[in-house]
């Protein structure tokens, strides 16, 4: 049975006799209604609170059992982060000993292969080095061998054309040549004598004769013969002598020549008796005579501007020789 305050304060007792007090009852009735009223919302209050604290609860076990398994799961992908972890670290661990050890193979056999390498093209240079050293050092010693027989016939091609001009020189030399100039006037004047006329004829024509037999004597031997042995490098040397050579010979020819037209014209004149004639002929011998003195003097330049440049050669081929054996001698070092 509920009871509310309002049904404790209108709530009415009948009378009787010898009764309660009316107004101790009616003022109880109010404090107890008071009191009820007061416990009813205090009960109220408590209820209220009480579905809050439920419902506080409920939400906390909603969070808890949230927690729980938001902590499960976590639990679990923590479990199974951490073992896909491992899994991964041994499966990159075991690939990267893999490709190490791959990587110190091949560096190794590439090594190998360059040390191998290395050693084939230093062996392969250094008997490059070895030939060609033994190369130069052939080509080396035939040049020295070259050079001495270069030297060799250089010396006899110098001693052949002194020897050459020495005897061209003794054979033609100023007082000779001047005593047959002097033997060449007389017979010419004796030609100009109308009485004999034979003699200076028969007198020339043994001058003639004895010219000849000079020129035959004084014969230089040829160019080809001085300078067969010569090398390529000698040109200059041998276009000299060969000058020189030649120009002898067209001297003495010359002189030969000359001496023959002068009696010849010297007979044309005895037999003519034309003094003229015989004048001319005089002149032409003096000619020949004076072009056969400038060929000697010539020749003995030569000579002399030979000798000259035979020892400038020899002392630049000294030091050349002395240059090139130092320099080879260091690249052998």
């Amino acid at each position: 049975m509920k009871i509310s305050p309002i049904d404790i304060r209108q709530h009415t007792f009948e009378k009787g006799f010898r009764g309660y007090n009316i107004d101790e009852v009616n003022a109880f009735l109010n404090s107890l209604s008071q009191e009820w009223e007061r416990v009813m919302n205090e009960n109220k209050m408590l209820k209220m609170q009480l579905e809050i604290a439920e419902k506080e609860l409920n939400k906390l076990r909603d969070v808890e059992m949230t927690l729980f398994r938001t902590l499960k799961t976590a639990e679990d992908t923590s479990s199974q982060i951490t073992d896909q972890a491992n899994k991964a670290a041994e499966k990159y661990l075991l690939e990267s000993r893999q490709k190490s050890d791959e990587m110190l193979v091949e560096t190794r056999r590439k090594a190998a292969m360059l040390v191998q390498d290395a050693e084939n093209e230093a062996k392969f240079i250094k008997e490059e080095i070895i030939n060609e050293l033994k190369n130069q050092e052939r080509d080396f010693k035939t040049m020295e061998k070259y050079r001495d027989n270069l030297i060799v016939q250089l010396k006899s091609l110098v001693n052949n054309t002194n020897e050459t001009v020495e005897r061209f020189e003794k054979k033609f030399n100023q007082e000779s040549f001047g005593q047959r100039m002097e033997e060449i006037k007389l017979q010419i004047l004796e030609a100009g004598k109308p009485q004999v006329p034979a003699e200076p004829v028969e007198k020339e024509s043994g001058e003639e004769e004895a010219i000849v037999m000079s020129e035959n004597d004084l014969e230089v031997p040829a160019a080809e013969e001085i300078v067969a042995d010569i090398p390529v490098e000698t040109s200059e040397m041998e276009a000299e002598t060969e000058i020189e050579l030649k120009a002898v010979e067209g001297a003495e020819i010359e002189v030969v020549a000359k001496n023959s037209e002068g009696d010849e014209d010297v007979e044309t004149a005895s037999e003519e008796a034309g003094n003229e004639e015989m004048t001319f002929g005089h002149s032409r011998v003096s000619d020949a005579a004076s072009e056969a003195m400038a060929e000697i003097e010539k020749m003995a330049q030569n000579r002399k501007a030979a000798q000259e440049l035979e020892q400038a050669k020899k002392g630049a081929q000294t030091e050349d020789d002395t240059k090139n054996k130092g320099s080879f001698f260091d690249q052998i070092g």
